[in-house]
This record gives C-alpha cells, sequence and structure tokens, in this order.
C-alpha cells in the first residue's frame, strides 16, 4: 500500500503544477500516476505499475491532450489585455482634444490624447465624454460620443 500512496503524492504534485501551467500535460500525468497508483492497490508489481502509467500517460498525451486543448481553445475568447484591450473603452477629455494634442482621463489614469483623424478633425472641450478607436504609441485616438 505505501507504493499506492506514493503514487497518490505524485499525482497531487502534478496537479498542483497543472494548476500553475495550465497546458493539460501534467494533468494527464496526473492521471497516469492515479492509473499506477489504482494498479498499486491492487497488488500489482512495481514493473506492471510503471508500465500502466507509462500507457495511460502515452495514450492521453497523444490522443486527449490535441483534442482537449483545441475544443478549450475553440471554445474560449481571446482576452485582450493591457492597450489591445482599450479600444472601445470611455474616458472623458481633460482639456480640450484637438487632431494634435490633448489629456484624458481612461479608466483613471491620465493619457494623451487627439482627435482620430478617420472619425473628426473638430475639437472637442474639455469634460466631453470620448471613445478610444485605437492606441498610438502612447496617445489615445479618440472621437466624442454622441
Amino acid at each position: 500500500m505505501c507504493a499506492a500512496l506514493l503514487w497518490l503524492i505524485g499525482a497531487g504534485v502534478l496537479v498542483g503544477i497543472e494548476i500553475l501551467t495550465l497546458d493539460l500535460t501534467f494533468a494527464i500525468l496526473a492521471g497516469a500516476a492515479l492509473g499506477a497508483a489504482g494498479t498499486a492497490a491492487l497488488g500489482g508489481p512495481f514493473w506492471l505499475q510503471g508500465l500502466v502509467g507509462v500507457g495511460i500517460a502515452g495514450l492521453g498525451i497523444a490522443f486527449v491532450r490535441p483534442f482537449a486543448l483545441r475544443h478549450l481553445r475553440s471554445s474560449t475568447p481571446e482576452m485582450r489585455s493591457g492597450v489591445d484591450a482599450l479600444p472601445g473603452q470611455r474616458g472623458k477629455a481633460l482639456t480640450e482634444i484637438t487632431p494634435d494634442s490633448g489629456r484624458m482621463n481612461l479608466r483613471g489614469e491620465v493619457w494623451s490624447a487627439r482627435l482620430d483623424p478617420d472619425v473628426t478633425s473638430v475639437p472637442v472641450p474639455e469634460g466631453t465624454p470620448l471613445t478610444v478607436t485605437r492606441i498610438d504609441g502612447a496617445t489615445a485616438l479618440v472621437h466624442p460620443i454622441d
């Protein structure tokens, strides 16, 4: 029974690593360790425990992991972060915004801003609500909200 306990501890460690990596490899290896633990609990010799573990790991990595990753990636929307998440966000003009310069409050931060020339070139006064159309370097290109 001692071997089964060691396999279970190994499976727990692998699950912990999987939580950090989110790659499904360590989850499959944890499943293989659980299979080996089951073999040990049923009294199988060490070579059989290893064979069961390697077999489960090989089959899982070869067949289950690609299918599971493809499913996860197709059902999970792309997450935007950093400056990629800013287009579409709303803010407020802190100064007059012109095609050349201005300052705005965007998500609690002060950003350099200028009007997006593809939308408008008419300056907007301080306090006007704005929408970010894109980011150019450290400057938000914006247009007023109608």
